[in-house]
C-alpha cells in the first residue's frame, strides 16, 4: 500500500456489500474510494453525498493506481467484471467478496485474493464490523497477509480457508440466514392469514430467547416443540391447518422428520 496520503480503494458495483464496504472504509477515513458501476444508478448519488466517494457510471478507465480493487457483484458476473480491471499497477490487489465463487473467477491474476464478510448485508442496517467473520483467501502468501491485515481494520475475527471450506461455510450461513428469513416470512403469513394478529412482532420475544439459547447452549440440546417429543397429535393438527398450502404443509413434514432425526443422535 501507499506509504504517504491516502489509501486508494476501488470497488466496483453499487449494492449492499458495496456500501457497507465504503462506508467503513468513509470511517476509516484515510481511504480514498472509487465506485464504479457498468450504468448509471441513483444508488451512486448516495454515495457521492453521504460516503464521500468519487462515483463513477461506467467500467471503462478505472484507475491503475489504486491498493485494492473490490468486485461486488453477483457471482455470474465476477469473472466479466475482472476483465475490465486491466492495466492496474503490479502491487494491486483484485479481490472478489463472494462465499461461493472460486478465485480463479478473478483469471490469471497473480495478486488475486478473497475477502469474504460472512454476514448478512442489508443498506439500511447497520453491521457491527468487529463482530463479523472476513474469510479470506490469495494465491500468494503476501497477498493474503496483506488481505489479512486489510480485513483485520474491519474485524477481530479473520479467517484463512480455501474454496471448498468456504463454500461449506457459504452453505451453512444459507440454512441459518436466508432459509430461516423465509421461515420468518412464513410464519408472518400464517398469523396475518390465520388469527387476527397482523404483524409478527408477537413472536419476537420466542424469536430472541431462540437465540439466545444457542448462543449460550448446544443447538442439538436447545431443541423444543412437538416434532422433539414425536407427539404426533399436535403435529396432525398443524398439518390439518395447512391443508391449505402443500408447500408448507411439505416443508412442516420434512423439518419434523429432521429434528427426529436429529434428535436420536
Amino acid at each position: 500500500m501507499q506509504k504517504s496520503g491516502k489509501h486508494k480503494i476501488v470497488i466496483v458495483g453499487c449494492g449492499n456489500v458495496a456500501w457497507h464496504l465504503a462506508k467503513h472504509f468513509a470511517f476509516l477515513k484515510n481511504h480514498q474510494t472509487y465506485i464504479y458501476n457498468h450504468k448509471p444508478n441513483g444508488l451512486l448519488n448516495e454515495f457521492k453525498s453521504k460516503l464521500n466517494c468519487l462515483t463513477f457510471s461506467s467500467l471503462n478507465d478505472i484507475i491503475a493506481d489504486a491498493d485494492f480493487y473490490f468486485i461486488c457483484v453477483t457471482d455470474k458476473y465476477i469473472s466479466a467484471t475482472a476483465k475490465k480491471i486491466k492495466d492496474i499497477n503490479r502491487n494491486a490487489i483484485l479481490i472478489h467478496t463472494s462465499g461461493s465463487a472460486k478465485i480463479e473467477e478473478l483469471g490469471n491474476v497473480i495478486n488475486a485474493a478473497v475477502f469474504y464478510p460472512l454476514q448478512s448485508f442489508s443498506k439500511s442496517n447497520d453491521v457491527d464490523w468487529s463482530e463479523t467473520p472476513i474469510i479470506i483467501e490469495a494465491k500468494k502468501l503476501a497477498v493474503k497477509k496483506r488481505v489479512s491485515n486489510l480485513a483485520k481494520l474491519f474485524s477481530k475475527q479473520v479467517v484463512s480457508l480455501n474454496y471448498k471450506q468456504r463454500l461449506k461455510l457459504h452453505l451453512a450461513a444459507v440454512f441459518v440466514n436466508n432459509f430461516t428469513n423465509a421461515l420468518f416470512v412464513a410464519a408472518g403469513d400464517l398469523i396475518a392469514k390465520k388469527t387476527d394478529k397482523k404483524k409478527i412482532e408477537i413472536l419476537l420475544p420466542l424469536i430472541k430467547q431462540t437465540v439466545f439459547k444457542i448462543i449460550n447452549t448446544d443447538a442439538r440440546a436447545a431443541q423444543t416443540g412437538p416434532a422433539k417429543r414425536k407427539d404426533n397429535t399436535v403435529m396432525n393438527k398443524h398439518l390439518e391447518l395447512l391443508s391449505d398450502d402443500a408447500n408448507l404443509k411439505g416443508i412442516y413434514k420434512e423439518l419434523s422428520r429432521l429434528i427426529i432425526k436429529q434428535q436420536t443422535k
